[in-house]
Formats: C-alpha cells, sequence, structure tokens
C-alpha cells in the first residue's frame, strides 16, 4: 500500500471511529489514537493526520480530532452528540456513501457559477452556515467569527436563540442580516419581545423550531460529559450548565421567569399567531413528513428547512 493509500485509509478508519458513540463514550478518538507514539509509527507522513494550519485541510473531518484535543470535554460533548442513540447522526453520514452525481460533461468549466438567490440575498453558494448555540464555547469570539468568516466568503450566516453573542454585534460583523433560529418562548408576551428585538436588529427571516418542544434526549452527551461540573459552575453559574434561560443574550430584558423555550404546548394555532404577528419571511425547521409540510404551505410560511 502507498504513502497515500496508507493516509486515506487511515482518515476513513478515523471518521468510523468519529461517528460511534462507543467510541464518544470510551472518551473520542483521543482515547484510541495518542500522540505523538502513534503518529510516530507513521513517520512523518503521517503527522499530517492532524492539520497545523486550516489551509492543510482536505475536508471538514480533518478539523474534528484537532478540535478535540483543544475544546474543554463538556463542551465538546455537547458538539460531539446527536439525540438518543446517535441513531441519526451516523445515518446522516452513511447517506452520502448513496448520494452519486450524474454530471453533464463537455461544458465550459471556467464558467461555474455557484451563487444563489435567496429571499432577494446573493450567496455565493447553497452551502450555509446552521444555527449553533453557544458558539463561544469553542472559541473566544464565538458567533462573531463566525459572521466575519461568513462575510468573507459570502455565506449565509443563520443565528440560534442560544448564542452566545447578541444579534446585533453578529450583525454588525456580518456586514447584513442573519437568519434567526426561532425557539419560542411559552409565554407570548416573551415570544413577542424577542421578535421586536430580531426585527429592530435588521433580520427579515425567522426559522421556527418545532422538533424538539420536549426536550432533547442527548445520550453521549450525557455519557461523556464532566462527571465533576465544578469547571462548567465557574462560568455558568451554579445548576445545569448553560445556566436559565434569563442569562442568555437574547432574553436580555426579558422576564422569563416561568417560561421554557421552546415552547411545549407548541401547535398550529400558535403558528397562525405568530405568521399574523411577523411581517418577514417565516421559514419551518424541523418537520418530517409530507402531511406536516403540507400544512406549513397552508399557514403561510415561505420556507421548509429538513
Amino acid at each position: 500500500m502507498t504513502t497515500q493509500s496508507s493516509l486515506i485509509a487511515r482518515r476513513e478508519f478515523l471518521r468510523f471511529l468519529a461517528a460511534s458513540p462507543y467510541v464518544a463514550a470510551a472518551g473520542g478518538i483521543g482515547a484510541f489514537v495518542r500522540l505523538p507514539a502513534a503518529l510516530a509509527q507513521n513517520g512523518p507522513a503521517g503527522a499530517s493526520d492532524l492539520i497545523t494550519d486550516p489551509k492543510r485541510a482536505l475536508n471538514v473531518f480533518d478539523f474534528e480530532e484537532v478540535a478535540h484535543r483543544k475544546v474543554q470535554p463538556g463542551h465538546w460533548a455537547y458538539m460531539a452528540s446527536g439525540v438518543d442513540d446517535d441513531a441519526t447522526l451516523r445515518a446522516n453520514r452513511e447517506i452520502f456513501k448513496h448520494v452519486q452525481l450524474r454530471p453533464r460533461r463537455l461544458h465550459n468549466a471556467t464558467l461555474v457559477d455557484t451563487r444563489v438567490e435567496l429571499f432577494g440575498t446573493v450567496y455565493n453558494s447553497p452551502i450555509f452556515l446552521c444555527p449553533t448555540g453557544g458558539e463561544r464555547a469553542f472559541f473566544e469570539d464565538g458567533e462573531v467569527s463566525v459572521a466575519r468568516a461568513a462575510a468573507a466568503r459570502g455565506t449565509l450566516q443563520c443565528l440560534s436563540t442560544m448564542t452566545a453573542t447578541p444579534i446585533e454585534d453578529v450583525n454588525k460583523a456580518l456586514g447584513r442580516p442573519v437568519w434567526y433560529q426561532l425557539y419560542a418562548p411559552s409565554k407570548w408576551e416573551a415570544c413577542e419581545q424577542l421578535l421586536r428585538r430580531v426585527q429592530a436588529a435588521g433580520s427579515t427571516v425567522v426559522m421556527l423550531t418545532v422538533d424538539n418542544t420536549t426536550g432533547r434526549n442527548s445520550e453521549t452527551y450525557l455519557r461523556t460529559r464532566p462527571k465533576d461540573l465544578s469547571q462548567c459552575v465557574s462560568c455558568h453559574g451554579p445548576g445545569e450548565p448553560p445556566g436559565p434561560l434569563a442569562s442568555r443574550p437574547m432574553f436580555k430584558g426579558i422576564d422569563m421567569t416561568g417560561v421554557r423555550a421552546p415552547n411545549p404546548a407548541m401547535d398550529w394555532e400558535f403558528v397562525d399567531q405568530l405568521r399574523k404577528f411577523w411581517r418577514g419571511k417565516l421559514i419551518i425547521k424541523g418537520i418530517d413528513t409530507h402531511e406536516d409540510a403540507r400544512m406549513a404551505v397552508e399557514r403561510g410560511f415561505d420556507g421548509i428547512l429538513v
């Protein structure tokens, strides 16, 4: 086997390990592959498995183990975890192996244009940044750094309700409004105040998340988060991290007493109320059936995010 073939085989094996909840429960890939001993067996070429410069990445999975070694265990557990036993996390990766492209040949490849227009804004690619909560857990500047990167690449950025950075700061760094992902508070007054703030910040697209109104059972996170939560308390304060909703930047100034987000009682009547209040574009995020897709269209949603 050539050196290049060995590297490819090694990376495929590491990806397989990374997708396994059993490996995560045992401490992640780092519990099986340690530096420098493991890499020393492959000589200088093997050291390239862990990149030291983003430009050296051949695909996004090249960042994974590097990040694992730099991020606090509790934060990594949150990022690496799916829902339940991670079956869908593995399925999401596996399904791409069964997708094949049918490229048509003999077209002028110097004129390739990947731009796409969504709701009046042109982006350089249909690939976009999904809403991820608490990004300062992974980098000091959090969502602001992501916004700068999105601005540099002409990419759509979606901001989580659980953002660690206020929407005003993110929009300023991005140079245009983000799409705002909404965990609707259980009290309408709180929801209305939140949406008014989003509107005042200039954002005109809201994505209502509907697939976790009863919470999520993240088994890998629960297995791999630190047993001693004192390191979490030093940043988040007492109580289960990441702390109460009221401490989140987007809920500052809103009375969140007794309020849950997302709203476990959310139904289609709530959607009607939301559609009447929000005059911008409204997308539904998290439905799984064609029956719900049809109802979403009938209720006036402008798009569906699967």
